[in-house]
């Protein structure tokens, strides 16, 4: 192998770890897209690689990973405020109020959004503040549950990928 193919092979390894820890950051980060751009930098090394270092059953392995631990978000934070007793409604309230909350204050303005939306449609079905509050803190420990797994998941596809990469060099 010459000199200017194995600096462009470190070149692309090493624009492929960065873009993954951005993945990383975009689980605590609502607008950078998280899992799926582990995924998709991952893709992307195997295709121009020829999946010399990620095998195909590493890469389904990896998938796996990604869909499970991106799709935490969704279903931990549903789940969370069920648990808690969130309507349907209030759910949707949460997720607009998350939207609204992000363009204005970004992350934190995103999890207040999402937490008053759902006190405010549980307060308005029920006219009971205890209620609500419980419905807004399920909601808000499925939501920092789920962070913190596709940041896991994420973090685990990284190595998985550093450690492929380092055993075909």
């Amino acid at each position: 192998m010459d000199s200017f193919t194995l600096l462009l092979q470190s070149i692309g390894f090493a624009l492929a770890v960065v873009a993954i820890i951005i993945g990383i950051i975009g689980a605590f980060v609502p607008v950078l897209p998280g899992s799926l751009l582990v995924w998709l930098t991952l893709l992307v090394y195997t295709l121009f690689d020829g999946w010399k270092a990620v095998t195909p059953l590493t890469f389904i392995i990896c998938t796996v990973i990604c869909l499970v631990t991106g799709s935490a978000t969704i279903w931990l934070t549903l789940l969370g405020a069920k648990t808690g007793g969130a309507s349907g409604k209030a759910l949707l309230l949460g997720v607009l109020g998350a939207i609204v909350g992000f363009f204005v204050f970004n992350l934190i303005g995103a999890i207040i959004g999402y937490a008053l939306g759902i006190i405010v449609a549980e307060y308005l079905t029920h006219q009971d503040w205890r209620l609500a509050l419980k419905a807004s803190f399920g909601g808000l420990a499925g939501w920092g549950l789920a962070t913190a797994i596709e940041a896991g998941g994420s973090l685990i596809v990284l190595l998985i990928f550093i450690w492929r990469v380092l055993a075909v060099a």
